[in-house]
């Protein structure tokens, strides 16, 4: 996943992306994901701007059910490749890299930007029932025999 900044034309461009990243994520998140989508390219002054959503694939653990299953998720991207090393120049959200010439890596940037966007409580179904409380059976799967209740002690002490 590089961007050739020799090679790149002045103007807006599409730029395929489409590659396995290792994304690093522990507790019931995704190690490796698959990254496809097309960005838009903006080569102005020096500068080029990347920008689009690519569709990101791989394994997580349900919150609920605790279950591993198939999550794919939108991955928003918005990058800036500056071509004056020395320039401290950021623009908002938008991840920067800097390089004079050559490829530039984007490994990095799509791995961050995957991450950001990877959801804070993965659900396999939102109809997932979970695990049981009290005795941990699947409830997808079948039920038990504990009785259900709805009494929470910290609310004794209010009128």
């Amino acid at each position: 996943m590089k961007l050739d900044l020799d090679r790149q034309e002045h103007g807006r461009s599409q730029l395929e992306i489409s590659g396995n990243l290792e994304l690093g994520l522990a507790d019931g998140r995704t190690g490796r994901a698959d990254l496809a989508g097309v960005l838009t390219v903006d080569n102005v002054a020096s500068r080029f701007l990347l920008n689009g959503a690519l569709r990101a694939e791989g394994l997580a653990e349900c919150g609920r059910c605790l279950r591993e299953f198939s999550l794919v998720w939108k991955v928003p991207v918005e990058i800036m490749v500056l071509r004056d090393v020395d320039s401290d120049e950021g623009e908002g959200d938008s991840l920067v890299l800097h390089q004079k010439s050559g490829e530039a890596d984007l490994s990095d940037p799509l791995r961050e930007c995957a991450v950001l966007a990877f959801p804070l409580a993965p659900l396999c179904d939102q109809e997932c029932k979970g695990l049981c409380p009290s005795c941990g059976i699947d409830r997808n799967n079948g039920s038990c025999e504990c009785a259900e209740e709805d009494y929470d002690p910290r609310w004794e002490g209010l009128p």
